[in-house]
């Protein structure tokens, strides 16, 4: 028995970020019993033509103090100067989305990767990921990712027309804001008439072990591997994402890890004041 969860996503998209220790508790405490897939959901097409009355947001400017309310609110760090740094007034999320799309076509897994990785550089390293050059370098960073292919299924138009099929999904499922997921049973009895269900926005970590019971998910909750064992399997992790798979104290979380951090070989990068970032030294 395994749970789908559907995530619709963009790169950019702050609560989307901020669900990442969430998706890292339910992916540590479930493992293979959870699978991921990413619908890339293309946030704005152009901002010039963009508004968000709840949060009155219609320029990139207006982001910025949005994205230091997430964090205050959830205490997942990003750093907000990204957007001010960026005054093109027409900005797209699209070709990041498109990017992820290109990824995505060498395999599910190295996807997943090179999503996290424009998570990270954008919310925590203040990088312009819609710029070509910048999701480019990127995808250096992925292990097992063919640059030169991934560039030539970016120039072919084939990215774009699998992420044009992500957009006709979202259309499908009703998505109107993210972060959005499905969750359903796989169950090769239901086939696809398992259950679907829908959760809009950001939602704690309990509201899905709640699906998962409608569902009638008979799930074995693992107990959560060491610090070292996370970073290497997931990759730098945040002190929200190891607050939240180890379901800690934020402040005690994070002094436990500076604490421990030459004993555990870990390295730290402040998010401009807002948080750390935490990875395996390299030898």
């Amino acid at each position: 028995m395994k749970i789908e969860i559907i995530a619709f996503t963009d790169p950019f998209c702050v609560w989307c970020w901020a669900s990442e220790p969430i998706t890292y508790q339910l992916k540590e405490r479930y493992r293979e019993q959870i699978q991921f897939k990413y619908v890339m959901g293309g946030l704005t097409k152009d901002m010039s033509a963009f508004y968000d009355a709840q949060n009155q947001i219609g320029s990139t400017a207006q982001v910025a103090p949005h994205w230091r309310l997430v964090l205050e609110k959830t205490g997942q760090p990003s750093d907000e100067r990204v957007m001010l740094d960026i005054t093109d007034p027409h900005f797209s999320t699209w070709p990041s989305n498109i990017a992820v799309k290109a990824a995505q076509m060498q395999g599910s897994s190295i996807g997943d990767d090179y999503l996290r990785r424009l998570r990270r550089a954008v919310h925590t390293e203040r990088k312009k990921i819609q710029e070509h050059d910048v999701y480019i370098q990127l995808a250096d960073d992925i292990p097992g990712l063919d640059v030169e292919q991934f560039k030539r299924d970016l120039d072919s138009g084939a990215a774009e027309k699998l992420f044009e099929k992500d957009l006709r999904i979202c259309r499908i499922y009703g998505v109107t804001g993210f972060p959005t997921v499905a969750i359903r049973l796989l169950d090769a009895l239901a086939g696809d008439n398992s259950d679907t269900l829908l959760l809009n926005g950001y939602r704690p970590y309990d509201t899905y072990l709640q699906v998962f019971s409608r569902l009638g998910a008979d799930l074995v909750e693992y107990e959560p591997r060491s610090v070292r064992e996370l970073l290497t399997d997931y990759g730098p992790l945040t002190t929200k994402e190891l607050a939240s798979i180890y379901n800690r104290d934020l402040a005690d979380m994070e002094t436990d890890l500076l604490n421990q951090s030459a004993d555990l070989g870990l390295t730290q990068t402040d998010v401009n004041g807002h948080g750390r970032v935490w990875d395996l030294e390299q030898i």
